[in-house]
């Protein structure tokens, strides 16, 4: 409790404590959020933040935040983009001062007073999501790059250096493994004398044009 019990309630201190900790709960910090719509070309986004401020004794919906520069990983020489739809979870950071200027022309000198607004959040891939909505099957032993939500397509890496490119069709190393070996087993025959594998060679080739579906199948 604040101040003191008696006459004197108002001390010095007490009312710069309430002033402290009235500037504290009023100042904005990360939230996370859900994206509305995002636009590719500007990457910016229309985010419902997700975090409900009380009023009244009651939880207050926010209202949406437009235009709001979403944080793609980047250097100056490579990018990786991802797809942004409706309802990803997206973390809320307000900027220290108004960024305007260094959205619009790369500018960093404050175009007003204001600090840690709604007005200046910008939003990051990274974060957001609540940890009762865990990521599911996680690899737990190996690097994994994911094209599904589910992790069902993607990219594997082995710390001793193993690979699995898993497509619609399969993984495409074991595609391609199975087309090495259905070739060397063609110029195997091809060295056998004095029999006749016509058969055999026209049972490979329906094999390698099926395995080549499978690969311009899963070409983007």
């Amino acid at each position: 409790m604040t101040g003191l019990l008696g006459k004197r309630t108002n001390q010095p201190r007490d009312v710069v404590g309430r002033q402290i900790q009235s500037d504290r709960e009023n100042r904005w910090g990360p939230i996370p959020g859900e994206i509305v719509s995002f636009d590719p070309e500007s990457q910016t986004a229309t985010v419902q933040p997700l975090y409900k401020p009380i009023h009244n004794g009651q939880p207050v919906t926010m209202p949406q935040l437009y235009e709001v520069p979403v944080d793609l990983p980047r250097t100056g020489s490579a990018g990786i983009t991802f797809p942004i739809p409706a309802g990803s979870k997206v973390m809320l950071t307000p900027m220290m001062r108004s960024m305007e200027g260094y959205d619009d022309n790369g500018d960093g000198a404050p175009t007003d007073r204001r600090s840690y607004s709604l007005a200046d959040m910008r939003a990051t891939i990274v974060g957001g999501d609540s940890v009762s909505t865990p990521l599911a099957n996680v690899d737990p032993e190996n690097t994994h790059i994911r094209f599904s939500a589910d992790g069902q397509f993607g990219l594997k890496g082995s710390p001793d250096g193993k690979i699995a490119l898993q497509g619609s069709e399969g993984d495409v190393y074991d595609i391609l493994i199975q087309h090495v070996e259905l070739t060397s087993e063609g110029f195997k025959k091809l060295g056998t004398e004095g029999l006749n594998h016509s058969p055999r060679y026209d049972e490979i080739g329906d094999e390698l044009a099926a395995i080549a579906g499978k690969l311009r199948a899963m070409q983007i």
